[in-house]
């Protein structure tokens, strides 16, 4: 009953969200944004350092626009972006996430016949190029713009579609979320469990999508490069793919004004040599690069709050330890 009540607060709230214009909403949003960039310090500093080991030390970005200003990289990798220009894109990307909230509750209200109105689709050839193979599509997708209107853009392509996610501990907010995420056909897949379910509905021709931007734990993944650094990333995708021999197609959401424009990427090639270590590792690498030219080019618009770098390939012995090796 308890859960209950707070699922209609939940939805009421989300409701209200969804009658303020815009604009307005967007108002509100950054000025959220900045409060939370403010009084988040354990958050605030993630960002930066990730923005600093990340865009300060690329040579392959000659211009970056953040919110409308254009920013030089030259090709050295020191860093180059000063302190100013850290903290604006930081800024940037704390409004970018607050500004979800008001969207969220726009989204909500949304009706099907209005998708495109405020979305646009780009690349749709490469998704029905990938189809046409017969053997389902897996689309790798990111913490890029406004992700949780994925389900709204791709409701506009007619292709059937899960998407895996990550269940909240919160029931409540469980089944408001999923209430949202599927309200336009889309299926929600959790993720524990699901490697039986994804393979079926691929072998079916269905499109699955999963996230590959995140950390996980060393005995989940294998580590390649991002921005640089090794970042242990979800091996299971590159597992998946080298048995079933699935397309797979990179596909982002990003505000464009106040549209929201879904774009697929061409199919990245499956690399198959017989060594499946090797293979694991070198796709996982194909499918993280082609996220991390992503958020190259709109880096205001990625989820950097998140400790992407957290798990380390390497392990430091405690001093006690070399000590009593020593003797």
């Amino acid at each position: 009953m308890k859960n209950e009540i707070i699922y209609r607060i939940l939805k009421v709230f989300m409701t209200m969200l969804g009658f303020v214009p815009r604009r307005p909403g967007k108002f509100l949003g950054d000025i959220l944004g900045l409060i939370w960039f403010r009084v988040d310090r354990r958050h605030r500093e993630i960002t930066l350092e990730n923005i600093r080991l990340s865009l300060g030390r690329t040579s392959h970005v000659q211009d970056m626009a953040i919110q409308g200003k254009s920013l030089k990289v030259s090709s050295e990798k020191n860093l180059v972006l000063s302190d100013i220009d850290q903290q604006m894109l930081a800024k940037n990307i704390f409004k970018n996430i607050a500004g979800m909230l008001f969207e969220l509750g726009w989204g909500y209200l949304l009706k099907r016949e209005e998708i495109p109105r405020y979305f646009t689709i780009k690349g749709v050839e490469n998704i029905e190029k990938a189809h046409a193979r017969g053997k389902g599509v897996l689309v790798i997708i990111c913490h890029m713009g406004n992700w949780e209107l994925l389900a709204a853009a791709v409701a506009t392509t007619g292709y059937k579609t899960s998407i895996l996610y990550r269940k909240f501990d919160f029931a409540p907010l469980e089944r408001l979320i999923l209430e949202m995420r599927q309200k336009y056909g889309t299926v929600l897949i959790p993720l524990r469990g699901a490697s039986l379910q994804i393979e079926q509905r691929l072998s079916a021709g269905e499109v699955v999508g999963t996230l590959m931007d995140q950390n996980v734990d060393w005995y989940k993944g294998v580590f390649v490069e991002f921005f640089g650094r090794p970042a242990c990333t979800n091996s299971g995708v590159a597992s998946l793919v080298l048995r079933t021999r699935t397309a797979v197609v990179p596909a982002y959401i990003v505000r464009e004004g106040f549209k929201h424009v879904m774009h697929f990427e061409p199919e990245i090639p499956l690399v198959s040599t017989g060594d499946r270590i090797k293979d694991i590792e070198i796709n996982t690498q194909n499918y993280t690069s082609a996220i991390e030219s992503i958020i190259r080019c709109y880096p205001d618009q990625w989820f950097w709050v998140h400790n992407r770098w957290k798990v380390k390939n390497y392990s430091v012995l405690p001093q006690a330890s070399v000590l009593s090796q020593g003797k």
